[in-house]
């Protein structure tokens, strides 16, 4: 078994200039090297070979948002975090990206940062496999150095986002004063969305979405809390940021249910606001819309958003105020003891029906049985209830009593 030499031994006081160009001289072929955000970190030189990719992170000094959305598409990032080797990545020319290998800097399951190498003076064999991951390996100290004050930075900027949730400020002009000293640029309008997975690292899984629309989070366990709002000169248009929120959650919702393989995946997220000491409320929203999606996945389905909740917004504290009043609406407990006594599923018909807005069609279908078979059982429910069900009145007020029954089965 041979020994693989070590090739940056004596190299061990270069910065990370010297160290891209050493890995650009070893492998013969352009290199750049990045911290876990895709900021450029050092650049080996590289002539007249350098790909549109790799010159826009040179004079953006980050890699362009459109490579890293075509990469995460394509798993790339998914791969860098899963594995210790060298990934190999073919040629992606409709985002200017030619043929590259890259390696991910991990200090455990943290990744520090990336090193890539274009492939375009030579083929890179596996010699030059084990040249990166030795190259991964020694940047490692240097990165922790390098990263030790933006993490401080980082630090800061969460625990202000922290104060924002929780409320810690009631005046305008202290929030923009703090953001300003920040270099935290709030959007407005602006609301906040919850996303909640199972797993870690969701924020690195969504990375390339969440720099795609300039969004500002924090992780709390298995919930992403992020700040979206549009930062455009435009007049404040409350329709746009839904319509962005919503594009978000299309696109990584589903991305997130692949990652986290099993559990439950949802999310929700308050009204717009422009005052920023309503932060806080909007979270509240968030949160609140995560609690009745979860006590009501099915009548919720399809629904993120506070504003859409309908009935569902007020079902908390209606039953509330009914445990406090210490209200029982007898005419749900006949129907239910009818049940029990006679073996049918006359409360699941009656709550079917008006699920269905009162279709009696509808209602059939989901039921399985016959449209006839559907009206004598109504017929049954008004004769036991003493109800009308034609009365809206009565109708709405026995649906809420349905569904904060079913909060005292759920909760």
């Amino acid at each position: 078994m041979s020994i693989q030499p070590n090739f940056f031994q004596q190299y061990q006081d270069a910065d990370m200039d010297e160290l891209a160009d050493l890995i650009g001289d070893l492998l013969q072929n352009p290199i750049t090297i990045e911290d876990a955000d895709h900021r450029l970190i050092a650049y080996s030189s590289h002539g007249d070979s350098t790909d549109p990719a790799r010159w826009s992170t040179i004079m953006g000094r980050r890699v362009p948002e459109k490579v890293l959305t075509r990469l995460w598409k394509d798993g790339v990032f998914q791969a860098l975090w899963t594995q210790d080797d060298p990934v190999h990545i073919p040629a992606k020319d409709e985002v200017g990206l030619g043929k590259r290998v890259a390696i991910a800097i991990r200090r455990g399951n943290d990744v520090l940062g990336y090193i890539w190498a274009q492939e375009v003076n030579r083929p890179l064999t596996e010699k030059d496999d084990e040249i990166l991951r030795q190259a991964a390996r020694a940047a490692v100290t240097r990165l922790i150095q390098r990263q030790g004050k933006r993490k401080a930075e980082e630090q800061r900027r969460n625990e202000f986002l922290w104060e924002l949730l929780l409320g810690n400020f009631t005046s305008e002009t202290a929030i923009r004063q703090k953001a300003e000293n920040l270099q935290v640029q709030l959007p407005a309008p602006y609301l906040i969305c919850v996303v909640e997975a199972p797993g870690e690292r969701l924020d690195q899984y969504l990375y390339p979405l969440l720099m795609r629309d300039k969004l500002y989070w924090v992780v709390d366990g298995s919930q992403l809390v992020l700040l979206i709002g549009l930062h455009s000169g435009k007049k404040p248009d409350q329709d746009e940021l839904i319509r962005k929120v919503e594009q978000f959650l299309a696109d990584s919702l589903g991305k997130l249910v692949t990652h986290a393989k099993e559990g439950l995946v949802t999310a929700g997220y308050g009204r717009a606001y422009s005052g920023y000491t309503q932060i806080g409320k909007s979270y509240r929203e968030a949160l609140h819309v995560l609690r009745v999606k979860k006590l009501f996945p099915k009548e919720t389905e399809g629904i993120c958003g506070y504003q859409d909740l309908g009935i569902y917004r007020y079902l908390l504290q209606l039953k509330k105020w009914k445990d406090e009043e210490g209200c029982q609406d007898e005419r749900l407990e006949r129907l239910k003891e009818y049940d029990r006594n006679n073996h049918t599923e006359l409360l699941e018909t009656l709550e079917t029906f008006l699920d269905a807005a009162g279709k009696a069609n509808v209602a059939a279908s989901r039921l399985h049985i016959h449209i006839n078979t559907l009206g004598y059982r109504l017929r049954r429910i008004e004769e036991i209830m003493q109800v009308d069900l034609e009365n809206m009145n009565q109708r709405t007020a026995l649906y809420l009593e349905l569904k904060m029954d079913k909060l005292n089965r759920e909760m």
